[in-house]
């Protein structure tokens, strides 16, 4: 047996010497693409050929704004007296390659939407759909509802339901029938699924005629709703309205709902309402996953124009999956201020990037800011970083 067994190893090492050999020897006597060939087709290819095994990668960028929704001064800028229609293309054009470079975007839409007025701003939010033409045009793909969904009660639901799904943006946290109700919105790139939920604080005592018409704060739901949704996706984004107005930093009670939500399975959670922008933090879940919060986007568009809430981000973030396993890759902030402008002898509307629009402005190149809104725009970028930037969990502003 022992002799046998030297005989194979000594026949396998002739083969290779062999092979080795006549690699040589055609290395001086063939073409590249012979040499090619025969190593190809040999028995012994694996001397040549060490196979890697390929690690297969998803990447997704997604970019989430604060709340868009609009008072009487932005209906009264956006209207042409002479076409008699609305126009909101301006708003969001040095804004919109955010939204167009994402695989997916989202924002919170206030009010419900209609192409017959009178329209109207605060207390009881209704707005032309010229809006839900240009938020289609820079390609946002979720809006997550507010607590202005039932201004207008159940048939300004189902308007803007409809509206909505005419110009393929889907809506979260609101529905026209109680079946929409229990669908959840998967985003699906190549092997990576991200779904998105959505839950609202209130609707300001106006009253939901049917309970699963609206995504109300409520935990037990959310825990189910989590549970369904990570038998659909990889990574689960929950979308919170919630907060006190005006407060710069989140409550109690936002905390303890971000921790519980957190341990219900939530990869990540995002937060708006509060009409200012709040911190961010990454907690602890009792699994000992480590969960990204975002408390409060801001205001991304409206008319308010009292300190901070004039002022608002675009979260940017990565989600990865790697071999089979996903995870937020990173996250990043764009500083976003609301210019409110003179053209013409109107007055306009903006969302204008800070940083960039900083610099433009002393290239000479915005002139259609003032020096007020220099100095306003200025103010409001070194707020929002003094107030956003965050080096313990590696939460600053985006670099291109």
């Amino acid at each position: 047996m022992k002799l046998n067994r030297f005989l194979q190893i000594g026949i396998f090492c002739v083969i290779v010497v062999l092979v080795i050999g006549g690699v040589f020897y055609l290395s001086t006597n063939s073409t590249s693409s012979s040499i090619a060939a025969i190593i190809e087709n040999s028995p012994m290819n694996f001397i040549f050929k060490e196979k890697i095994p390929e690690i297969t990668k998803t990447e997704a960028v997604i970019v989430s704004v604060g709340d868009i929704f609009m008072h009487d001064n932005n209906l009264f800028a956006a209207y042409n007296k002479t076409t008699k229609k609305y126009n909101f293309d301006s708003v969001f054009s040095a804004t919109n390659n955010y939204f167009k470079d994402a695989d997916v975007s989202t924002t919170w839409l206030g009010a419900v939407y209609s192409p017959i007025g009178p329209y109207l701003g605060y207390p009881l939010f209704k707005s032309p759909v010229e809006l839900i033409d240009t938020l289609q045009n820079i390609e946002l793909d979720v809006a997550f509802r507010t607590n202005h969904t039932m201004d207008f009660g159940v048939k300004g639901l189902n308007e803007t339901t409809q509206i909505l799904k005419d110009h393929n943006i889907n809506q979260v946290a609101a529905y026209d029938t109680e079946d929409s109700s229990k669908e959840i919105y998967v985003y699906k790139k190549d092997d990576l699924k991200i779904s998105f939920l959505g839950y609202i604080y209130g609707m300001n005592g106006l009253p939901i005629k049917e309970p699963w018409m609206i995504n109300l704060i409520d935990l037990e739901k959310i825990k189910n709703d989590i549970a369904k949704a990570k038998t659909q996706s990889d990574f689960v984004v929950v979308a919170l309205h919630f907060g006190n107005e005006y407060q710069r930093f989140p409550s109690d009670w936002q905390k303890e709902t971000a921790q519980q939500i957190a341990d219900f399975g939530a990869d990540m959670i995002i937060g708006s309402h509060p009409h200012v922008m709040q911190p961010a933090d990454v907690i602890t879940a009792s699994d000992g996953r480590k969960v990204f919060v975002a408390y409060g986007l801001g205001n991304f568009y409206c008319g308010q124009r009292e300190q901070f809430t004039d002022a608002g981000m675009v979260l940017r973030y990565t989600i990865e999956k790697t071999e089979g396993k996903t995870s937020l890759k990173d996250v990043a902030y764009v500083p976003t201020w609301v210019a409110q402008y003179k053209e013409n002898g109107r007055t306009q509307f903006k969302v204008l990037p800070s940083k960039e629009y900083i610099k433009l402005y002393e290239e000479k190149k915005a002139d259609f800011l003032s020096v007020a809104n220099y100095n306003r725009l200025k103010q409001t970028y070194q707020e929002t970083v003094k107030h956003l930037d965050n080096l313990r969990i590696g939460f600053v502003e985006y670099q291109k």
